[in-house]
C-alpha cells in the first residue's frame, strides 16, 4: 500500500495484481497524490497487468469517481486487464468507506485464486 505511489513502485508488480484505490477532486480529477504515477505509466503498454478499482467519489457532483475511471480507462488502452467490476463508493450514501470495501476486496481476492 502506497499513499503516494512511484511508478518504481508500479514496476514492482509486473506480472502481478494490483488495486487502485483512488479518490475523485475538482471536476472528475485524480488527487494530486496520485497523478505522478499516473503521468508515470500513462506511456507503458502492460498488457500482463491484471487490476481492480476502488474509485470514491460523491454523486452529488457530475463526475462521479472520475478519478477511478480515468485510472481504469488508461489501463483499458495499455492493454491491462481488470479482474472483476469497478467498486465506486459514494460518500452520500456510504459515510464508512471500508463497510463497502471490505466485503468488496474480500471477493475480488476469490477472482484472484
Amino acid at each position: 500500500m502506497y499513499e503516494d505511489p512511484q511508478v518504481n513502485d508500479w514496476e514492482s508488480y509486473t506480472g502481478k495484481y494490483v488495486l487502485v484505490v483512488t479518490s475523485t477532486t475538482g471536476q472528475g480529477d485524480l488527487p494530486d497524490s496520485i497523478v505522478p504515477l499516473y503521468e508515470g505509466i500513462k506511456d507503458m503498454y502492460q498488457p500482463h497487468l491484471r487490476y481492480g478499482i476502488i474509485a470514491l467519489g460523491d454523486s452529488t457532483y457530475a463526475n462521479f469517481c472520475g478519478g477511478g475511471l480515468k485510472f481504469d480507462q488508461l489501463l483499458q488502452e495499455q492493454g491491462a486487464k481488470r479482474i472483476g467490476e469497478m467498486l465506486k463508493i459514494d460518500a452520500s450514501e456510504d459515510p464508512e468507506p471500508e463497510s463497502v470495501s471490505n466485503p468488496w476486496v474480500e471477493q475480488w481476492a476469490t477472482l484472484l485464486a
